[in-house]
């Protein structure tokens, strides 16, 4: 959870929780929240703060890591290509339709 992560990488900077929300420019009971997990959903702009606050990149903040290191994003792209090899022309022209549509309707929502 995105709370241990930031009271952990907080702790081990050796920053108290009213040091780390002054240094990011939010609420400390705000942090607080997040810390103990009863803000689940921090917005990016929120997660930025903290990680340049941290100095740590905001992927370290959002993914876990596995034991070699890589995080769930990485992962999931490793993933992402090893299902793409395996497709056909048909299957990833199908796939490019989808991904356009997606972002036209997500254009279009925005």
């Amino acid at each position: 959870m995105i709370g241990a992560k930031i009271r952990s990488l907080r702790v081990e900077k050796g920053l108290t929780l009213t040091e780390l929300a002054e240094k990011a420019g939010i609420a400390k009971s705000y942090l607080s929240n997040i810390e103990r997990n009863l803000q689940n959903n921090p917005t990016f702009e929120y997660i930025n703060k903290i990680a340049r606050a941290l100095d740590v990149e905001q992927e370290r903040l959002l993914f876990e890591a596995d034991s070699a290191g890589n995080s769930e994003l990485q992962n999931d792209l490793m993933n992402f290509k090893k299902a793409l090899a395996q497709m056909d022309d048909y299957q990833l022209e199908e796939l490019m339709d989808y991904i356009e549509f997606t972002m036209w309707k997500r254009k279009q929502i925005n």
